[in-house]
């Protein structure tokens, strides 16, 4: 039966009855047997609930898994139980220190079917419990019948009581309605309106503080002083790492000494990594790490693609020792976790050893087959005996038996272990995880492992961190446990909580599973309490990697952090972030009770060159330059506002006037009606309402403030026929444009009666002939009759009229020859077309990243001239790359084209609507182009063939991927010969070369020294080139013969791996030349399983099996079509170790 919460009661009531309570132990009891029950009943064999040693017992046995402070019993005998109140309370016990008493409901608490019980701890604040407060108990609630005590029902629980939870039990306890009544073995337990309810406590040690915690409003920081890092989706993994590297204060240290003053976070792996753990030394609450995978280059899909842990740890390190080079911290990741060891071939007979040093990073050690961390040690550098077919050819002694193994000659300050834990099962054919139990130590010395030891500076280590991985091969978790601080606590960080762990969660826990043995069932009666489930059920959760350090640089490595080792512009940048972090949550709180005015004005539009007065981003309260934002109170008058407008502005209050601003259907901003006394009177928030292009958005309240001016010493009255237009004058000379305020007209007036007013506003002569526009919206600029009426040309409220001088057809052709706008239309057209492109350099991540203004109607040929101006490049050698619109990654290099447009360039580009009622380019997303600076001219390449084509060596492991640029009409000659230019190998005759194409696996052309290099397959193949082997050269063309051998996993259907060409002989010396050819140890060749495939590229080919040495593959029939397979795992491509595969390898870009 479960366990409830149930509500608090401050006081007990009066009730017929008394009680009685004994404490049994305050020492621990372990090991106590279990004896047997009946789970279905919940009744024992006969025990008296007043034998209290063996009532305890036998209901709530003592284990040691817990260590008991005290155990308690207490008795409540209920003489009169229909007289109870439905909320009733035992006189209170006292155990353990705490105040403690049962809480009943006789007739059930939220329902009325059962009785409900609880055991609480008696008002907390009267008994003056310490703030924070928290005890740890398993009880058992125990209803007997009063004259036989034998006679009894029980249910069990275990409880963190605390402040938030002080009572827990049974709301469903027991049924109302069976207490008086024997029924199936149970009952009675209310006998004569009598009843005892007795409380079986045991109260445990909390180790760690958190035992049985349900963590909410849980605090790391208060708690441990570490907090967590927030899950993307499935970044565990990650955040195990991070913390493990963050708490190796010696790395973070130089990761802080990185110079990034001048980067972007999301650009810059150093910087984000820095802010990333300034954030986790100085945060209250869970960090996130989006600006970290961002700068990775990451997409959303990578945060829920789950990695190998010592993968990106790896690819992690390599790009941090790439940034440190050649600053303060150049040599930090060598220093702290690069070893040496070395691989070697010693010759048992002659005096002959080929060996080889290396560095190393991090250690893969074995846990099949090996019981504890110095198993695996041993496992590593077993030595391998070189004999029988397996002689070594020693150079200058020919055959020879030798040793094969693996000595250490250095361990690193800090060692991480990588437990093999997920290995391929070739008996299964699948991948698998090892369970297995691998005891692990809290030290160890690791002198006999090591070459080079000195007794003065032993090769003792300490375990820093255990990461684990919980789950199976289909799904999982990682989680770190990380002991911070030399004498410090062993912390859990799992996620986004921090919490102490016991050194038996560190390590038992964390082995793996035990040998199989037989496991009795523990039974425990009715309710079972919580029990360690892992001795029941298999083992899932197991150390995945440790991290040890050395002892006698565990000061060294763990040295305190201080404010000085965090660069000055990183706690600057920081802190600028948090205070306008704090002032967007404070303005998201002020707008609660305060609406945002945007007052605009004449002087508003003075300078501005784009549409409309102004813009306004009603989504994130912003708007351009030139509009003054007030903070009001949403219920403020109007009027009050308009007297604080006087004020602030410093004019009389009948010297302005107040107009609404609207967005027009045609999304345009205009101004709209003067404001009546009447409208005065409305609050600002239902001005807001109305001036919004959607007020359930929220957004400004929108004014426009008439003022008098020279031109209007006092406000005009405004009739019917009377319209306030604005005025924009286009300087063809200076191409730009000028505010200059406003004018009121009358609908009969003519148009052309406004043209001196507007000719002595622009400062310009007298006799100056004029032409006039109506900028309706971007793309409606339409020409003006002056002869017309004001009515006639529709002219009304917020209008706005632009003007330029005449030009006539000469000097309209010479300014547009000069790239310049000849009339308000162009000019407009060309703002509305304006756009800003990002462009990044596609291969070379140190080549320059800039934004650029342009016309989005560009060509391809301008665009390029633009960007050699910007980087001082070549512009006949920039080639585009578009961008990715999922992951922003480079997508399809764009065919030259001079007249491409740029709109095609960056397919991403918002609309040119978007852009043309935006506050600024600046606002909106920039699409990115990707470009790349050719070694000869992108026209040229419209006459040569870029060739992508795979040199292999000596073995098939020995490739050398080659980008060659060759003339189309070239032959496949010309292109070995210019890739041998290109390749960093030896060159050699092309006359004993061969070029051949493959499509998934299989080889589908040889091209012939004379063929053209267009009749190369563009996509869908690979292209490679080989030397053709000396026994092929050497073969007898009549009786040897040539066969395609393919690679493939359980089924031909899917092939992997690089096909070839070889001659077959007898399979015992023919299985030599194919591990040989392919560079495979003895240890993968014993895997691979050959077979003779009958009409490989048919659905129904055969498979033979080729298992004895005596076969003759020449004499085997082979047929075009034929090919001899090799069933091998493909290691080469990039799978999950949980048996799915990977879009993508993990990768680390910025």
């Amino acid at each position: 039966m479960p366990a409830n919460e149930a509500l608090t009661t401050p006081s007990p009531p009066t009730s017929p009855c008394d009680g009685t309570d004994s404490s049994v132990s305050t020492t621990p009891e372990l090991n106590q047997t279990i004896p047997k029950s009946n789970p279905e009943d919940g009744r024992e064999t006969k025990c008296s609930v007043l034998n209290h040693d063996a009532i305890l017992s036998q209901i709530l046995p003592s284990t040691n898994e817990f260590e008991t402070k005290y155990t308690h019993v207490f008795h409540w005998n209920i003489t009169d139980w229909r007289s109870l109140e439905p909320k009733s309370h035992s006189p209170v016990f006292h155990a353990g220190e705490f105040p403690w008493r049962i809480l009943l409901f006789p007739k059930g608490n939220s329902q009325h079917d059962f009785t409900s019980v609880y055991l609480e701890v008696a008002d907390p604040a009267a008994n003056n419990l310490t703030p924070g407060w928290h005890v740890c108990a398993q009880f058992s609630l125990i209803i007997s019948n009063p004259n036989d005590p034998t006679v009894y029902y029980h249910s069990n629980a275990n409880h963190r009581f605390s402040a938030e939870e002080v009572d827990w039990g049974f709301t469903r306890f027991y049924d109302i309605k069976f207490l008086a009544k024997a029924l199936n073995g149970k009952g009675p337990f209310v006998v004569n309106n009598q009843t005892t309810i007795t409380v079986l406590l045991r109260i445990v040690n909390d180790p760690t503080g958190v035992l049985w915690h349900s963590f909410v409003n849980y605090d790391s920081r208060k708690e441990t002083g570490y907090v967590g890092i927030k899950n993307q989706g499935a970044t565990c993994y990650m955040n195990s790492l991070l913390q493990s590297l963050y708490c190796t204060n010696a790395f973070r240290k130089a990761v802080y000494q990185i110079p990034t003053e001048n980067e972007e976070p999301t650009k810059s792996v150093a910087l984000a990594l820095q802010r990333c753990f300034y954030n986790l030394q100085n945060s209250n609450t869970p960090i996130g790490t989006t600006e970290l995978t961002k700068s990775f280059g990451w997409d959303s899909l990578e945060a829920f693609m789950q990695h190998d842990v010592q993968e990106f740890n790896r690819v992690l390190q390599n790009n941090m020792e790439i940034k440190m080079k050649g600053t303060p911290a150049d040599g930090a990741i060598s220093n702290l976790f690069v070893g040496k060891m070395k691989s070697y071939i010693k010759c048992i007979n002659v005096d002959y050893e080929s060996s080889r040093v290396e560095d190393y990073y991090d250690i893969q050690l074995n846990v099949k087959g090996c019981k504890t961390l110095h198993d695996s040690f041993k496992d590593y550098v077993t030595v391998e005996t070189l004999e029988g077919e397996n002689k070594y050819m020693a150079e200058g002694h020919g055959l020879q038996d030798a040793h094969k193994g693996v000595v250490f000659e250095s361990f690193p300050p800090v060692l991480h272990l990588q437990l093999k834990r997920f290995e391929y099962d070739f008996m299964r054919d699948t991948m698998v995880k090892i369970n297995d139990r691998h005891e692990f130590p809290e030290e160890i010395n690791l002198d006999e492992f090591c070459s080079i030891s000195n007794p003065d500076e032993p090769f003792d280590y300490v375990l820093h961190g255990v990461l684990v991985h919980s789950g199976d091969l289909h799904a999982g978790h990682y989680f770190a446990l990380i002991k911070p601080e030399k004498d410090g606590k062993w912390l859990k960080f799992d996620d986004d909580r921090v919490i102490p762990v016991t050194k038996k969660e560190v390590f038992d826990e964390n082995f793996g599973e035990e040998a199989p043995k037989e496991i009795e069932t523990l039974h425990y009666p009715s309710t079972p309490m919580r029990v360690n489930s892992t001795k029941l059920i298999k083992r899932f959760t197991n150390a995945y990697m440790l991290v040890y350090i050395r002892k006698n640089k565990l000061d060294e490595i763990l040295a305190p952090v201080l404010e000085d080792d965090i660069p000055r512009h990183l706690k600057r940048r920081l802190s600028e972030e948090q205070a306008a972090l704090e002032k967007r949550k404070k303005d998201r709180e002020d707008m609660l009770l305060f609406t945002k005015v945007a007052v605009v004005t004449d002087s508003t539009f003075l300078t501005r060159q784009e549409f409309d007065l102004a813009a306004f981003d009603d989504r994130v309260f912003k708007t351009v330059g030139g509009v003054e934002v007030f903070k009001v109170p949403k219920n403020e008058k109007i009027l009050t506002f308009k007297q604080q407008l006087a004020e602030h502005f410093k004019l009389d209050l009948d010297k302005i006037r107040l107009w609404s601003i609207l967005f027009r259907s045609n999304k345009t901003v205009r101004v709209d009606q003067a404001l009546s006394s009447t409208e005065e009177r409305m609050t600002i928030e239902k001005l807001r309402e109305t001036t919004c292009f959607n007020k359930q958005m929220g957004g400004f309240a929108k004014i426009y403030l008439e003022t008098t001016d020279q031109h209007y010493p006092k406000l005009p009255t405004i009739k019917a026929d009377t319209s306030i237009v604005f005025i924009k004058y286009f300087d063809i000379w200076e191409q730009k444009m000028r505010g200059l305020g406003h004018i009121f007209v009358k609908a009969d007036e003519k148009v052309g009666e406004i043209i001196p007013s507007l000719i002595e506003r622009a400062g310009l002569p007298k006799e100056s002939a004029i032409t006039l526009y109506e900028e309706i919206k971007p793309t409606m600029v339409e020409y003006i009759a002056v002869k017309q009426t004001f009515k006639q040309a529709e002219i009304q409220h917020g209008d706005i009229i632009c003007f330029q001088m005449t030009v006539s057809d000469t000097e309209a052709k010479n300014i547009q020859a000069r790239g310049e706008c000849a009339t308000v239309r162009e000019y407009f057209s060309k703002i509305y077309h304006r756009t800003m492109v990002q462009f990044k350099p596609k291969v070379d991540k140190r080549g320059q990243e800039v934004n650029l203004i342009m016309d989005r109607r560009s060509t391809y040929t301008y665009v390029t001239r633009e960007l050699a101006k910007a980087i001082s490049a070549d512009a006949s050698r920039i080639r585009f790359t578009t961008a990715s619109q999922g992951t922003g990654l480079p997508k399809d290099v764009l065919p030259y084209s001079p007249q491409l447009s740029l709109e095609a360039i960056a397919p991403m580009m918002l609309s040119a609507t978007e852009y043309a009622h935006s506050v600024s380019l600046e606002s909106l997303p920039v699409p990115t182009v990707y470009y790349e600076i050719l070694d000869v001219s992108v026209a040229d390449m419209e006459t040569k063939k870029s060739v992508n084509i795979v040199l292999l060596g000596p073995t098939l492991r020995d490739e050398s991927p080659i980008t060659v640029l060759v003339p189309r009409n070239s032959t496949i000659k010309s292109l070995s010969e210019a890739m041998y230019q290109k390749s960093k190998t030896e060159k050699k005759d092309v006359g004993n070369l061969r070029v051949y194409e493959a499509v998934d696996g299989a080889i589908t052309k040889e091209f012939s020294m004379d063929q053209p290099v267009g009749e190369i397959t563009e996509k869908g193949s690979v292209l490679y080139a080989e030397q053709i082997p000396e026994d092929e050269r050497t073969m007898d063309m009549d009786s040897d013969r040539l066969i395609q051998v393919v690679h493939y996993h359980k089924s031909p259907t899917a092939l992997h791996g690089v096909p070839f060409r070889f001659v077959g002989e007898l399979f015992s010396d023919t299985k030599k030349r194919l591990q040989k050819r392919i560079g495979m140890s003895d240890k993968e060749w014993q895997k691979v399983k050959v077979t003779l495939i009958r009409d490989l590229k048919t659905p129904g080919y055969t498979m033979e099996n080729i298992d004895k040495d005596d076969i003759v593959l020449r004499t085997s029939k082979f047929g075009d079509e034929d090919a001899l397979g090799l069933d091998h795992i493909d290691k080469s491509s990039k799978s999950s170790r949980f048996g799915v595969p990977f879009e993508r390898g993990i990768f680390i870009r910025g």
